[in-house]
């Protein structure tokens, strides 16, 4: 099981991201358009045709929000509490949380979604899931975690709805629920080939060039790490976050909560995609800031290789104890 797994999820997504690190060495491929095609291009057209033609019920919807958020705020309390208690400096601990609390629900997380659950027409579909894992994390990467990076030198933060604004993935999101209610609305209808195919096109193009990204954007930053606090985010990032998501939905199972009862599907996804290495954005957001940037380039750059080996024992581990 354990190799199979790195053959058909973990290693597809590794060679990407060797392409995207030797493409960076060999051409100095530009980072900034890169970084656009994903964030104006690539990722609204994924969320736009993964919420519009998901077949996820609209109260799993709203507790894939729901269980982010919470995943979220749950982490930064941990990570706030460990700052405290071992007397953490201000830029350490805000580089410490941004890379616990934020993670690589996009690049990495959705074509680990799209490998480990393709759907393919029926059975699990990770993609139209991580969708708005992608969503939340993306509005609360660039609203609490650039509030966190700020804070790293008590600066304000009055340009928060500015950037909000900026972001593309929320017209998308706006735009692809209303499609989601206009097709619920009649079976039998379908959206326009001018709208559909675009997107069905550019939703299949997100994958490789996300890795390809990613792999560009490590590759700016290989270093020996400071390895007191990016052991504390490996731990917290890779073992202790799908832990604490795993044991939030069981237990909301069990208590019988419906708005966060998402037993057993989709919690298998939201538990393998909780233990995704930090995201790329928090160390652009801690570079913006002038915060711990080298710290925050370790914490994404060690989290990622280390998760090679994690996320093959998370998916080994869910294989078994989950239904099919």
């Amino acid at each position: 099981m354990i190799l199979s797994i790195l053959l058909n999820i973990l290693l597809p997504i590794l060679v990407l991201v060797a392409l995207g690190a030797w493409l960076r060495w060999k051409f100095a491929v530009d980072l900034d358009a890169l970084t656009k095609l994903n964030i104006y291009l690539f990722v609204p057209a994924f969320v736009f045709d993964k919420v519009a033609n998901s077949r996820l019920p609209w109260t799993d919807m709203g507790g894939v929000v729901m269980v982010t958020l919470i995943q979220v705020s749950a982490l930064g309390v941990i990570v706030w509490g460990i700052g405290r208690l071992v007397r953490m400096d201000r830029k350490t601990l805000c580089a410490v949380a941004l890379a616990v609390m934020f993670y690589n629900s996009g690049n990495f997380g959705l074509p680990l979604a799209q490998l480990a659950y393709p759907g393919n027409g029926i059975g699990k579909d990770g993609g139209a899931v991580q969708a708005f894992v992608v969503m939340v994390q993306n509005v609360l990467t660039f609203t609490l975690g650039l509030g966190i990076a700020a804070s790293a030198h008590g600066t304000g933060v009055g340009r928060v709805l500015v950037r909000i604004l900026r972001l593309p993935v929320l017209y998308v999101l706006a735009a692809a629920l209303g499609a989601r209610m206009w097709l619920d609305a009649s079976p039998g209808r379908t959206l326009p080939t001018l709208i559909a195919k675009p997107t069905e096109l550019l939703s299949a193009g997100l994958v490789p060039v996300a890795l390809v990204t990613l792999g560009a954007q490590l590759a700016v930053r290989p270093r020996w790490p400071r390895w007191r606090p990016v052991s504390l985010v490996l731990l917290l990032r890779l073992i202790v976050a799908p832990i604490l998501m795993g044991a939030m939905l069981w237990g909301s199972h069990r208590l019988g909560w419906p708005a966060l009862d998402l037993w057993p599907w989709p919690a298998e996804l939201l538990i393998l995609t909780a233990a995704v290495p930090t995201a790329v954005n928090t160390l652009l957001l801690t570079l913006e800031l002038d915060g711990d940037a080298a710290l925050a380039a370790d914490c994404v750059f060690w989290t990622t290789i280390f998760s090679c080996a994690t996320l093959t024992g998370w998916i080994a581990l869910l294989r078994m104890v989950m239904p099919a």
